[in-house]
């Protein structure tokens, strides 16, 4: 009979599980969105992301202005490759425009006001949907790192004493140090007086039993 309660009740045990619990495990990306920060630390993100955004800028503009140069070696192989990617990127285009692909068709005519009949029409359209592309990539890239750039200035307005001048922060710091002062000579206080009725707590404990006891205390 009690071997069926306990059983019971370890299965009642394990029945019993919190929602909350499951639903914090599968949901903890969503709760970080919710953690606070110091404004440090939020200061040093932004610090990454800029450094990230402009890092990602100049790969940008160097794919778009010379993607050769980020070949290692430089020499005829870097070139054939790139010749080779250049022509693939024309072909591809090519066969867009000729499988009567609507963005592609829709370019043509955006670029050209006659209908393309040579190659070298093709490569003179392929080569300005490249500009335009780079263009939009240089906007894209300036953008981000403006905004990075005012998201830092933003951390940096809302950091403490900023809005202070030298004179204002150092009468600030000394109120705080002799506020800390205080505290500090309080709690050495509070600490004392406890360790002494702490004491005399022992020693009333140890007298009171001797005195039951019968011990005598040399």
């Amino acid at each position: 009979m009690a071997e069926g309660s306990s059983s019971r009740g370890i299965k009642d045990q394990s029945r019993v599980v919190p929602p909350a619990a499951v639903i914090g495990i599968s949901s903890g990306s969503a709760a970080l969105n919710h953690v606070k920060i110091d404004q440090i630390s939020a200061l040093q993100d932004g610090i990454d992301s800029l450094s990230l955004a402009m890092f990602e800028a100049l790969r940008g503009l160097r794919d778009a202005v010379a993607p050769e140069s980020g070949n290692l070696g430089g020499g005829a192989g870097s070139a054939n490759n790139n010749n080779s990617d250049t022509t693939g990127d024309f072909e591809e285009f090519w066969q867009s425009y000729k499988n009567g692909d609507a963005e592609t068709v829709a370019l043509v005519k955006k670029l050209s006001p006659t209908p393309p009949s040579k190659r070298e029409d093709y490569i003179r359209i392929h080569a300005k949907v490249e500009m335009e592309k780079d263009a939009e990539l240089v906007a894209r890239l300036a953008s981000t790192v403006l905004q990075k750039s005012a998201n830092i200035d933003d951390c940096v307005s809302q950091l403490p004493g900023m809005h202070r001048t030298r004179t204002q922060q150092m009468e600030y710091i000394r109120t705080l140090l002799e506020q800390n002062q205080k505290v500090a000579q309080i709690l050495e206080d509070k600490y004392r007086i406890a360790s002494e009725r702490r004491d005399q707590v022992r020693q009333y404990v140890k007298d009171r039993t001797c005195e039951a006891l019968g011990i005598i205390d040399d």
